[in-house]
């Protein structure tokens, strides 16, 4: 655990390092952002598999939602919430259920500023936000079934993760967007949504 720690700690002054370069480089004009808040709410898919015997027989659909706020001019930092469960039928016809409860913090990197300064572009950014976002990831699972063979191979268990996604918002306003972020994230590897900007 002290490991993934100091890796996080090591990747986000990476990237405070990255935000300072850009600074000093950036030149006047440059877009201002109308907001310094995000809430995000949306649903993942393309799952990371759980009930390894059986058939699955029903799902809540994963949901998650995240709120940051920008502690540089393009870091952004914050944290998650998300909750997920997925049914299965085993042999014999008992069922057993998952259900997992994810939280943790994340940190992004809104990086249009760089990519237009290193490659003479110009993605508008009153209309695009791209980011990259390392995350912690903290997992409570929890087991039940109507019977008690598999209770030796399964059980109630806590975990903690890394992840990292790249995503990008297109902003219908000001104050609205839709985003995708593919990668490990909290619960499978493509999230999307829609995100409230203030």
């Amino acid at each position: 655990m002290m490991k993934q720690i100091i890796l996080v700690m090591t990747a986000l002054a990476l990237l405070f390092s990255v935000q300072t370069s850009a600074q000093e480089s950036e030149e006047a004009g440059q877009y201002e952002r109308p907001y310094s808040q995000l809430i995000q709410g949306g649903f993942s898919f393309g799952y990371y598999g759980y009930g390894y015997v059986g058939s699955r027989t029903g799902f809540t659909l994963p949901v998650s939602a995240s709120y940051e706020t920008f502690v540089a001019d393009d870091i952004s930092a914050g944290g998650f919430l998300g909750y997920s469960s997925y049914r299965y039928q085993g042999y014999s016809n008992y069922e057993y259920k998952w259900s997992f409860l994810n939280f943790g913090v994340r940190g992004s990197y809104h990086y249009i500023p760089l990519l237009n300064e290193l490659t003479d572009a110009e993605i508008d950014q009153s209309k695009w936000d791209f980011y990259i976002s390392l995350m912690l990831i903290f997992e409570r699972r929890s087991y039940s079934s109507s019977d008690d063979y598999y209770e030796d191979y399964y059980q109630d268990d806590f975990n903690m993760n890394l992840g990292s996604v790249a995503g990008f918002r297109y902003k219908f306003s000001d104050f609205l967007s839709l985003y995708f972020e593919g990668g490990r994230g909290s619960f499978g590897y493509g999230n999307l949504g829609v995100t409230l900007m203030f």
